[in-house]
């Protein structure tokens, strides 16, 4: 995977939360905001899908709170806090929600003075995203769910994805180590289409890596965007309030948020389409992004 490195970033205080985002493609074009998973950065988006959309809409790249170059809202974690469970309903408060960082798309969406657009989430993005569409309707052109949730606020997959995932929320205190566990999880969500032993994946982990270090290191914020996650209610009764056509796209071998969340997010949503993706991880693959664009387009005429 090729990282979007080149772009300028840019910075707002929206919602009380200083936000880093970027902005690209056609100036007039429609806009679409692309909302990072956990612990994913804006320049981790892939390349076709991102060159897809450029050429025809005005592509809005957000780094959520407490990622990447935005705002870090809390200090390191030394251990997990008492009570936490990745996998289950717990007692262990989170500072905010998923509401809340979908409150951040709607206030920078003011900020830019745009009024109505696409937005596309993966993951813990795609779940932000449905919030988005289930609060604000009317300015939600087309939702994208890739990769995400129909509505469980906790993780569902293979165990070996669990502690994976556990693993990014108290990171090993050397850089080989965490460039290690960076190249072992690209290996995995990718299906083994990323090896953790190619240059590639020792260079991508480099560099996000870098720019985590820019924006303050992780400082915990994977662990509260968990603590975001798993702290909400179920909000699949909610789904039926999304009115925007959707395109929920995932992958058959995903060991996170297996298929079947894919399936209920189609099934709960009015207006949506899956498609599902055989050999795919929790990964958005070429054929996906590729999709994910001529569907888009196809909303447009």
């Amino acid at each position: 995977m090729t990282l979007d490195l080149e772009g300028t970033d840019l910075f707002a205080t929206v919602n009380g939360v200083r936000l880093c985002y970027r902005l690209s493609g056609r100036e007039n074009g429609p806009p679409v905001f692309l909302i990072a998973g956990l612990g994913m950065q804006l320049v981790e988006w892939p390349k076709p899908l991102l060159d897809g959309l450029r050429h025809h809409y005005r592509v809005i790249q957000l780094d959520n709170r407490d990622m990447g170059l935005s705002e870090r809202l809390g200090q390191v974690y030394d251990t997990l806090p008492e009570g936490f469970g990745w996998t289950r309903h717990h007692g262990a408060p989170a500072p905010y929600h998923l509401a809340d960082m979908a409150a951040d798309v709607l206030a920078l969406a003011d900020h830019l003075g745009i009024g109505r657009f696409a937005v596309a989430g993966f993951s813990m993005g795609g779940m932000i995203a449905q919030h988005v569409a289930m609060v604000a309707p009317s300015r939600v052109s087309a939702l994208l769910s890739l990769c995400s949730a129909g509505g469980t606020p906790v993780a569902t997959g293979l165990a070996e994805s669990d502690r994976m995932i556990e693993r990014f929320f108290v990171l090993p205190d050397t850089r080989a180590a965490q460039v290690e566990l960076y190249c072992q999880s690209a290996e995995f969500y990718s299906h083994g289409s990323m090896p953790a032993g190619d240059a590639e994946t020792i260079a991508m982990s480099h560099a996000l890596l870098d720019r985590m270090d820019l924006g303050g290191g992780d400082a915990g914020g994977s662990l509260r965007q968990a603590l975001a996650i798993t702290d909400c209610t179920d909000w699949s009764d909610q789904l039926p309030q999304i009115e925007a056509q959707t395109f929920v796209a995932h992958g058959m071998d995903d060991p996170c948020l297996p298929v079947a969340e894919g399936r209920r997010a189609s099934e709960g949503i009015p207006k949506a389409t899956l498609e599902t993706y055989s050999g795919v991880g929790h990964w958005i693959s070429d054929q996906m992004a590729l999709d994910a664009v001529e569907w888009l387009r196809r909303q447009d005429t």
